[in-house]
């Protein structure tokens, strides 16, 4: 009997110490995801400001007749003064090509993952986490390797498709972002999320996004197109190697149940066809078409404004959209910050996202009306807190859901994200093209109508989903104080945060190549 009194006693001491040592573990985890977040995001959301002025440097330099342009690739952007008839004409043309370069960069970056995004997320549920990571980090290490090689050895510009392809067909910055938000919700057990941690990995993103893009835009202006691509492979090995040996897998049993692809695509939209629960699909359904109409719209957006920045009557050279990226990013997440800080606590998340939305859709008119410089620097400002309105529609959904089935309600968002960039993306360029030499911005003012619907979208999942208490994001209700996390009692409470703030800055990264 005395046994079994000094086994019990040892048990409980094992016990209370996995529940000392477990928080630690998930502490550095926390941690290391910050710091992958910051490579990829620092690495990657340059990538279609380079691209898109990398194609319209070439463009200047073969329709300005330069004698070296079919063999010597242009070091630094050239600036040119468009004065006369004839040189605005040369402009528009070089606003034209450039669109349609990127509309076909955009369509191989984006319709390969939506076939990954079906059962990937889906798979991950059983196989692990990690899978998730690696893989869009090795398909940017090659699109990187790719535009290195056309840089170097002044290649035609269709070879830049290859390396988009092969990060297309690893998922690209929609499954890093699936694997993030599943990854969150599986060291977060609690509806409620925490401020602490979550503001810190927010802000380090945004910094990283901020720095990205503002050195980016001051290695082209100083040193040429080489550099850039050169320092981002660097970010993106180094956050491989820091995800293959440093990051805990979270999945405790990876196991793939069944092999059956189609057997994952019903579990992956299975949330908009259940009829068992009316309402609940209902929610489903409009969230997703929110989730759909923002993204065409910001795809439309993040793909076109470099190119409206490089063109009349702005002709913005590398620095001055690197200080435009930094500014905007690093303003806009941290008013989101302080509107899910200040607002959740008196109206519901879900009223600080349509009010985001307006918001959205109010910068975008002043964005497609503007003339000057200053009217151009207004626009982050309009939008002010728009940044909140992905993550919540994120949060309400993944809410809904169990936890074993975060990876297919992320991989079902991350299809859409990836199909409706595409469509985004493309029609808007297109559509840029089209008026380029009328009314340059009104692409923006039909983005505009697009954000509205979504809006009125958004109206209908506040009515339909009744406010819930956990879902006030910066208070920890008591029966979240002891609710199991993996296996340990009390770890969530240091975690801080869910997947929905992590995803703040993560929209930064939408760059569709």
């Amino acid at each position: 009997m005395d046994n079994g009194v000094k086994q019990s006693d040892v048990t409980s001491q094992d016990d209370h110490s996995d529940v000392q040592e477990k928080p630690k573990s998930y502490v550095k985890d926390r941690v290391t995801l910050t710091v992958v977040l910051m490579l990829y995001m620092c690495a990657n959301t340059s990538v279609l400001p380079v691209y898109t002025q990398y194609i319209h440097s070439r463009y200047e330099d073969f329709y300005s007749n330069d004698a070296n342009s079919s063999t010597t690739p242009p070091s630094k952007p050239p600036h040119l003064a468009y004065t006369s008839e004839d040189a605005d004409e040369v402009q528009v043309r070089v606003q034209q090509s450039t669109s349609y370069a990127i509309i076909k960069l955009s369509l191989c970056a984006q319709i390969p993952p939506v076939i990954v995004n079906m059962v990937v997320g889906s798979y991950s549920d059983h196989i692990g986490r990690k899978v998730l990571f690696i893989l869009p980090l090795l398909g940017c290490s090659c699109k990187y390797i790719v535009f290195i090689l056309v840089l170097k050895f002044h290649l035609h510009l269709n070879f830049l498709i290859l390396g988009v392809l092969l990060d297309g067909l690893s998922g690209s910055s929609s499954t890093f972002v699936l694997a993030n938000m599943a990854y969150a919700a599986d060291v977060t057990k609690t509806h409620a999320t925490r401020m602490l941690a979550i503001v810190i990995a927010d802000s380090s993103v945004s910094v990283a996004i901020a720095i990205g893009q503002l050195m980016t835009g001051l290695l082209i202006e100083n040193l040429g197109y080489f550099y850039p691509p050169i320092i981002n492979t660097g970010l993106i090995l180094l956050a491989i190697a820091i995800v293959t040996f440093g990051l805990t897998e979270t999945v405790r049993e990876p196991k793939v149940k069944n092999l059956s692809p189609i057997v994952h695509i019903k579990k992956v939209f299975g949330f908009y066809v259940n009829k068992s629960q009316d309402n609940k699909r209902c929610i489903f359904i409009a969230c997703l078409v929110v989730f759909a109409l923002l993204t065409i719209g910001c795809s439309g957006r993040n793909t076109i404004e470099t190119l409206y920045q490089l063109g009349r009557p702005f002709y913005w050279n590398p620095v001055q959209i690197g200080y435009f990226g930094a500014y905007a990013t690093v303003f806009q997440t941290l008013c989101g910050l302080v509107a899910l800080k200040m607002g959740s606590a008196c109206v519901r998340i879900e009223v600080l996202a349509v009010t985001g939305i307006f918001l959205l859709m109010g910068s975008l008119i002043l964005e497609g009306l503007a003339t000057t410089d200053i009217m151009l620097f207004a626009v982050p400002f309009v939008a002010s807190i728009s940044a909140v309105t992905l993550p919540v529609i994120r949060s309400v959904m993944s809410h809904m859901v169990d936890a074993h089935k975060q990876g297919a309600i992320f991989s079902s968002m991350a299809t859409v994200d990836t199909l409706c960039g595409a469509v985004g993306s493309s029609s808007f360029t297109f559509l840029y093209s089209a008026t380029v030499d009328t009314m340059r911005g009104m692409a923006f003012l039909f983005i505009a109508v697009v954000i509205f619907m979504a809006a009125l979208t958004m109206i209908v999942v506040i009515v339909k989903s009744p406010r819930q208490p956990d879902r006030d994001l910066f208070h920890s209700p008591p029966e979240d104080q002891d609710a199991p996390g993996l296996g340990c009692t009390q770890s969530t409470k240091l975690l801080g945060g869910g997947p929905e703030k992590i995803y703040l800055s993560m929209e930064k990264c939408s760059a569709v190549v």
